[in-house]
């Protein structure tokens, strides 16, 4: 159930965008089911998620906590309506409370709050949430910038379709003002889309940051250009604020807490968008805007002579005689016929509060100064201030006059100040004020643990959320609308419990396993890289995989001359090659973390243990992806490798499918200890199939990995490397052409060769950030399994038909018959695994394979489906099909 908990809201997050679009909010949609069928769709899933989420946490003190909460909730909506009810205005209708409106308002409201609880329980790694965060900028920036450039977009002010695109804004100034330029794309609200941007923007910054690549980068340009699209002051200046404190922050946790390793491009790379967005601004319709207010505040109030005769004849109709009621006065026939020179917005001197109800009210505004009386917010405010002199109860600072009330006069374009005038202290208290506790607490946290939590990471998520709360302040319509605040409230949730359970722990121990094999020359070298280490906190774990040399003499001197013997331990064992030996070595591990140094190996300075430390302190990553630097034997550098991007993702996975086997990603990772044990162990060790994946009960699974975005080792590249001989070439092969046919039982790839060419352009082009390769979660069946492995296999070994298994392996994947295989197990063979591919493939080539493995390749060149077995011999069975690659294609069919 929480998994499918975890899936419904992952996608219900990513719906949003879809029901924010304008014409689900007009006529006829609006007035056919009264309610837009984008927030009876909201409430409707929020309630199924609700279902799921208490079905599947049992916390009782949970429940008692949603209790107390909606039993007062039920009372404030009791004593807010009985409040409601007392209300009178000079206004005829008292501006149409509805009983139903409020409460359908009051739902609304609980929505974000009830995601912000279940958000806060349901865990979603980082690669996750790069996800989610990737596609929101790519549906909403995304769409913002197409319908722009193709001019379709409705205008951020007019809901028209604009005149003139981003280019029209440089080249062309004949395509109208701001309000003509400006685009919101299909969105309900520019405003409120702008807020969202904000929030999005730092954190897909940090994702660009943490892994710099085709894809984070043209999203980022996406959502740069579509805040400026957007043409409202926030998303404009926000963009452009927003960039350099994430520019400088980097350079914060760079330079001075020294968390991230500093990469030039990177910089460079921040750089470039706050020059884009510095070209880009003077011609933006913000500018235009600006300027354009400008010119009709001089148009209107320039002329001093002007101003001061129309103030006298305010002040002479306002002395003549205004008493009587329900007829036009003199000041009411001054008001409408003049109000259009004072600047003042029709919508509100019309409808929203009308003049000839108060004309007292509306001459002392018409006084104001003129930026004062064009600016929307403090008409807005003053509106509903004199509607609560006129009301007279002291009870409306507690219980607010309502929001339908609130509404129908004007929505306050300032949140907090809007929801205190439409539910009062209470209300703000009861459905905005935790927005605002959390985030008091993610600073009190993040700031006490600031050697751990006060990370680029967590004050990247942070500024998102306190840059949409500080817009819904400044320019509002954010806190009543559900797009931008389930948003929020998923992501603020996210946030606060990755706070919270983050680890505080500065130091854990790391168990560094190291195979050696003859390394007498070389071993030296790599002792020294981890003794100089600053990072103190580890222990070394040495199997000699039965060196013939003096290796075992050169490591116990070293140790008793550096006095390591706590944190030293060698282990000697009769050659059985190196995954054995680190299996061995496995069961003495004692730390928090787990790493593989080889003997011929070195760490890259001193400080890769301290980073890793730190890169290691989220409770949820299960290890740590590392980049290496190739070096000849001499120690002379060759070439640096830097592992892809991880994200652990079925996409990732369909990559993996179609990459003949071969690993995506580099063997060199730092686990925790308990994945270690519980996964690695067995994938990697035993089966040497990926670290990253896990084949657990027949599913693949991906870990949940990070990059190490550093330097980690020295690898040393010469020409005996174990993998340029014979037999290491037969062992990368078995273990490739496992993970394969693992992965092409589980799915299947249309078009595999078209598809691996593709992929091989977008490798060599560093874009495989945008690749998408189409796999169907599907078995192959065996036909096309049969191409796919023999063009992984020529791919290796051209002459694979002088090698008996391969041989015998293309012959079996080619039957398409069906036939029964009735073969005997004698009782003293030995049963190979992954880690015995060595010995396996030295036999064979030496002709000294066991009997009972030539017969069953003459049996596999004949073909089967099906293989005879017995209770007592089963287990036997399906460890030697998943040796010999073939498992996911035979059936073991019980014998009697």
């Amino acid at each position: 159930m929480y998994s499918k908990l975890k899936t419904t809201l992952f996608w219900f997050i990513l719906i949003q965008p879809f029901l924010d679009i304008f014409y689900l909010y007009q006529p006829p949609i609006s007035i056919l089911l009264k309610f837009s069928p984008a927030t009876i769709l909201r409430i409707v899933l929020v309630g199924i998620i609700s279902v799921m989420f208490l079905w599947a946490n049992k916390n009782n003190k949970l429940r008692l906590f949603i209790g107390i909460y909606t039993g007062l909730l039920l009372l404030y909506f009791i004593v807010h309506h009985l409040n409601a009810m007392q209300f009178h205005s000079l206004v005829d209708g008292n501006f149409g409370y509805s009983i139903t409106g409020e409460l359908f308002y009051i739902i609304r409201m609980v929505l974000p709050l009830i995601v912000l609880v279940i958000s806060y329980n349901v865990r979603f790694t980082d690669n996750e949430l790069e996800s989610i965060v990737s596609w929101l900028v790519a549906l909403v920036s995304g769409s913002i910038v197409v319908t722009n450039l193709f001019k379709i977009s409705l205008a951020s002010y007019t809901n028209q379709r604009i005149t003139g695109n981003i280019f029209n804004w440089f080249f062309d100034n004949r395509h109208g003002s701001y309000f003509q330029l400006a685009s919101k794309g299909f969105f309900n609200f520019a405003n409120s889309t702008a807020a969202l941007e904000v929030l999005l923007l730092p954190l897909m910054f940090y994702y660009l940051v943490k892994h710099l690549n085709a894809k984070n980068i043209i999203l980022c340009l996406l959502q740069v250009l579509a805040m400026f699209m957007l043409g409202t002051k926030v998303s404009t200046l926000g963009c452009i604020g927003l960039l350099v404190v994430i520019t400088c922050m980097y350079l914060f946790f760079t330079f001075i807490k020294k968390d991230l390793v500093f990469k030039p491009l990177t910089l460079g790379v921040l750089f470039l968008f706050i020059i884009l967005s510095g070209v880009i601004y003077p011609d933006s319709p913000a500018i235009n805007r600006t300027n354009f207010d400008a010119q009709i505040q001089q148009e209107r109030d320039g002329n001093q002579d002007k101003v001061k005769e129309r103030e006298k004849k305010l002040e002479e109709k306002s002395k003549e005689d205004n008493t009587k009621k329900h007829k036009e006065t003199p000041l009411i026939k001054y008001i409408r016929k003049h109000y259009g020179e004072y600047s003042i917005n029709a919508r509100f001197i019309e409808v929203s509060y009308p003049y000839y109800d108060d004309p007292n009210f509306w001459k002392e505004i018409m006084k104001w100064p003129i930026q004062d009386r064009t600016s929307f917010r403090k008409l807005e405010i003053a509106m509903l201030d004199r509607v609560k002199s006129i009301n007279d109860n002291p009870k409306d600072d507690l219980l607010g006059i309502t929001y339908t009330r609130m509404n129908n006069i004007f929505n306050v374009e300032r949140d907090f100040i809007s929801q205190y005038y439409s539910m009062g202290l209470i209300g703000v208290v009861l459905l905005v004020l935790p927005y605002i506790l959390g985030v008091i607490y993610l600073m009190y946290e993040i700031l006490r643990h600031f050697k751990t939590k006060f990370t680029f990471r967590n004050t990247a998520f942070l500024l998102g959320i306190l840059g949409i709360l500080g817009v819904s302040l400044y320019s509002g319509n954010v806190m009543d609308f559900l797009t931008e605040t389930f948003i929020l409230a998923f992501i603020e949730g996210q946030l606060l419990v990755r706070v919270k359970r983050q680890s505080t722990l500065t130091k854990r121990k790391f168990s560094l396993l190291m195979p050696t094999y003859n390394d007498q020359d070389t071993i030296i070298e790599s002792l020294e890289s981890i003794r100089r280490q600053k990072y103190t906190d580890w222990e070394l774990i040495i199997v000699d995989d039965g060196s013939t040399d003096d290796t075992k003499l050169v490591i116990n001197e070293y140790i008793r001359r550096y006095h390591l013997e706590k944190q030293i331990k060698y282990i000697y064992q009769n050659n059985s090659d190196q995954l054995n030996a680190l299996s061995l070595g496995s069961q003495s591990v004692s730390g928090d973390f787990v790493y593989i140094i080889h003997s011929d190996d070195t760490f890259q300075n001193d400080r890769v243990l301290l980073r890793a430390n730190q890169a290691l302190s989220n409770d949820e990553t299960d290890g740590l992806l590392a980049n290496i630097k190739c070096v000849d034997s001499n120690g002379q550098k060759i070439q640096g490798q830097t592992t892809l991007d991880y994200l652990g993702n079925s996409r990732q996975v369909k990559m993996q499918t179609l990459w003949l086997g071969r690993n995506l990603y580099l063997d060199f990772a730092f686990w925790k200890t308990e994945v270690f044990t519980n996964q690695v162990r067995n994938n990697y060790l035993l089966w040497n199939t990926p670290n990253w994946l896990d084949f657990e009960d027949g599913y693949v699974k991906t870990l949940n990995l990070e990059n190490a975005n550093f330097d980690v080792i020295n690898y040393r590249v010469y020409e005996d490397n174990y993998i340029n001989s014979e037999v290491g070439n037969l062992n990368v092969l078995n273990g490739e052409l496992r993970t394969l046919v693992s992965l092409l039982g589980q799915y299947r790839v249309p078009e595999y060769k078209l598809q691996y060419r593709i992929f091989r352009l977008f490798n060599k082009l560093k874009l495989l950030s945008i690749y998408w390769p189409i796999a169907i979660k599907k078995q192959t069946n065996k036909i096309k399994a049969s191409e796919v492995i023999g063009f992984a296999i020529q791919k290796r070994v051209s002459d694979f038909n002088k090698q008996p298994y391969l041989k015998a392996l293309v012959s079996y994947y080619q039957f398409t018959g069906e036939r029964t295989l009735q073969l005997t197990i004698p009782e003293d063979l030995p049963i190979y695994k992954g880690a015995d591919m060595r010995p396996f493939n030295q036999k064979m080539i030496d002709g000294q394979l066991e009997t009972f493995y030539i017969e069953l390749f003459e049996e596999m060149q004949q073909g089967f489906t099906k293989i005879q077995v017995t209770k007592e011999n089963r287990k036997q069975w399906e460890t030697i099909c998943h040796f010999l690659n073939i498992e996911p294609y035979v059936e073991l069919e019980m014998r009697d």
